[in-house]
């Protein structure tokens, strides 16, 4: 998608009236623009993320992140005296594995949500992954003004997507969903963005979630980034039992 304009009273720097709000379609071909564009995402099919985990309550850690066109998700981190926790997504089955559930199969809200994050380059998707996309108006993000997206992707779920005004990149993400225990809520928060092979990418992210009351927060900082890595699928694949 083009970049597109807001309104010429905008553009011009001059307060924009009620009717020159942002639209859906407006915000993300100007998030997309802003985060490298469809030419140069169209370049980029594989990725590996090395990641740095900080965290008060659940400890420091470290792992690797893979991705892969077209819907390929795979995580693993060592977290101190939990061990290693992985997840992933082979594009049908999205599971975890850790030393305290063993291997679990996610469903329903869960397995949804994972779907669509799985999607690679998903800026050139978003309208389709999120159809009832909606504009929800501003709000600050710390002391950023953002404008809000919401999608109600099933009738349990909720997203919600902050766009700096400034950026239009994303500042905040909050997820409510139905998982093993009940209605989980996340709320992430990328930030330090750093270009990468043309494309910018959040190289920080506060996570805080919550569900059946408890929650925990921790941070994920990218420490390496490296794109277009031979991934065969079976990287992707659930585990034996």
């Amino acid at each position: 998608m083009a970049a597109a304009l807001i309104g010429s009273s905008l553009v011009l720097g001059r307060p924009a009236a009620a009717a020159d709000a942002p639209t859906v379609d407006s915000i993300l071909a100007r998030h997309l623009e802003a985060v490298g564009g469809k030419e140069a995402m169209q370049k980029v099919h594989s990725r590996l993320i090395q990641v740095r985990i900080e965290s008060e309550s659940i400890g420091n850690g470290e792992g690797e992140i893979y991705a892969k066109a077209p819907d390929r998700q795979r995580s693993h981190i060592e977290l101190g005296g939990l061990g290693a926790v992985d997840e992933g997504f082979d594009g049908t089955v999205a599971w975890a594995k850790s030393a305290m559930e063993g291997v679990r199969v996610k469903t329903g809200d869960e397995l949804a949500k994972v779907r669509r994050e799985a999607q690679f380059n998903p800026e050139l998707k978003l309208k389709s992954l999120y159809p009832d996309l909606a504009y929800k108006g501003t709000e600050k993000v710390g002391d950023e003004e953002a404008w809000v997206l919401e999608s109600r992707p099933s009738a349990t779920s909720k997203e919600r997507f902050w766009f700096s005004a400034k950026t239009v990149l994303l500042v905040r993400i909050e997820s409510e969903y139905e998982g093993p225990q009940g209605v989980i809520n996340a709320n992430l928060f990328p930030g330090d963005y750093k270009v990468f092979d043309g494309l910018k990418l959040p190289c920080a992210m506060k996570l805080k979630t919550s569900s059946g009351g408890q929650g925990f927060e921790f941070t994920i900082k990218f420490l390496s980034v490296k794109h277009n890595v031979e991934v065969d699928d079976s990287k992707f694949a659930k585990p034996a039992e």
